[in-house]
């Protein structure tokens, strides 16, 4: 942006410079040339007093030797031809104006004046006194000026770089504030407390940046404040219920079905944990490597009885060979419950797991035998709070963000059967070989 504006500023000072600058050249070396041209007029006024009319040869060779006398001069008489001198042996345009009583010039080549001779008292013209001179002396005049007018040019062309190098400066340095007060977003720091920058649209900008960094400083803390609230919340009454099914004896409570109940409130324990997790993006960085086999085993396990109360199935699929991934299982169960749900919720038939090979990872798939879903409600599928059925629109939005923070992805593979798929890298070669 710097680079930009200086160059902005040096551009349309160059132009400017060049619009002006050009003509101003063309009208110095005019005004050279007549300044000489004035000089020579001046030349052949003196010359004419020292020659008497009408010419003649011999005085006008008497006045070639007088030291003040002009070089390159010529007389013509009234027919046209040069008496005396060097120059055309016939009048040219100059000396033809000048036969007819006016003074005349010419600048094209070299400078030449022609003053018509007179006699004293009548003014009647008896010949032309013809002064040639070379362009030598306008031209240096014009390169003296014209390097004047070059050096100012360099200057005007230096100031206009320090005057756009400092408003690129005054322009900048408050937007680099501004991008390193966003990137600063959400870690509570207050961003109102900068000065005024002088510039009223970027002093607006920050205005309106400070107000939303703070409400999203407020909006985190609630968050934090309400997951653990909620965390606190739900382990009081999941630790009592521990408490009640480890110490109650009724016999009219199986013990596999105590088992099983400690089992689901472990799970959910562990889902608390999990999420919260998540939310924070306070994910343990040990991952171990897992089955995802045994993974999708256990979740159509979970499922199945719940499915058959509705009529409905979950199954594994088989698996042509074991497949292992490194990733946290408690992720991957999330992921599958939701997915499973979902489609016991929204989809028909059979729900079947799945297990496959990617060119470069794996896909774990969840399909049902549903009609498929739309391709509008493809495109919204994963936004939070959207949902094509009775749903709270939140359950996929969640399994996305567990699995991006997997570095994995959940995607709608098919649209009919329906099929959802847990993307995943291939998991690299252990550096031990193990």
């Amino acid at each position: 942006m710097r680079g930009r504006i200086r160059g902005a500023i040096v551009g349309v000072a160059a132009i400017i410079l060049l619009v002006l600058g050009i003509p101003l050249a063309i009208v110095v070396h005019r005004q050279a040339l007549d300044a000489e041209v004035v000089e020579l007029q001046a030349k052949a006024a003196t010359a004419l007093t020292e020659i008497e009319a009408p010419p003649d040869p011999r005085q006008l060779a008497r006045v070639a030797d007088e030291p003040d006398a002009p070089e390159g001069f010529a007389v013509y008489d009234l027919d046209g031809r040069r008496i005396y001198g060097s120059g055309p042996s016939r009048a040219d345009a100059v000396v033809d104006r000048a036969l007819g009583g006016e003074t005349a010039s010419s600048t094209d080549g070299s400078l030449v004046v022609a003053t018509p001779i007179t006699e004293r008292g009548s003014e009647q013209v008896t010949g032309v006194l013809r002064i040639t001179e070379s362009m030598a002396g306008a031209d240096a005049r014009s390169r003296a000026a014209w390097l004047v007018m070059a050096v100012a040019g360099v200057a005007a062309l230096g100031l206009a770089w320090l005057i756009g190098n400092r408003l690129a400066r005054m322009l900048a340095a408050p937007l680099t504030d501004l991008a390193a007060d966003a990137a600063t977003i959400g870690e509570g720091a207050d961003l109102g407390g900068r000065p005024p920058s002088g510039i009223d649209e970027i002093d607006e900008v920050a205005s309106v940046l400070a107000d939303r960094a703070r409400l999203v400083h407020e909006a985190l803390q609630r968050e934090s404040r309400f997951s653990a609230d909620v965390s606190h919340q739900l382990r009081t009454p999941v630790t009592a219920l521990r408490l009640k099914l480890e110490s109650d004896a009724d016999p009219a409570i199986g013990a596999s079905t105590r088992s099983d109940a400690l089992a689901d409130l472990d799970r959910l324990e562990q889902t608390i944990e999990h999420l919260l997790a998540v939310a924070r993006q306070a994910m343990p960085t040990a991952v171990d490597v897992i089955s995802l086999d045994e993974a999708v085993q256990d979740a159509a396990g979970r499922w199945d009885e719940r499915a058959r109360r509705t009529d409905r199935r979950v199954r594994v699929a088989e698996a042509e060979s074991e497949t292992t991934a490194r990733i946290r299982r408690a992720s991957v169960d999330e992921i599958l419950d939701v997915l499973i749900e979902n489609g016991l919720r929204h989809g028909a038939g059979t729900t079947t797991l799945s297990v496959r090979h990617l060119p470069h990872g794996l896909a774990v798939d969840v399909a049902d035998e549903g009609t498929g879903i739309e391709l509008l409600d493809a495109e919204r599928i994963f936004e939070r709070g959207y949902t094509t059925g009775s749903g709270k629109g939140i359950g996929l939005g969640v399994a996305q963000s567990i699995a991006e923070a997997e570095g994995g992805r959940v995607v709608l593979s098919r649209h009919q059967p329906t099929t959802f798929s847990l993307l995943l890298a291939a998991r690299p070669p252990d550096p031990l070989g193990s």
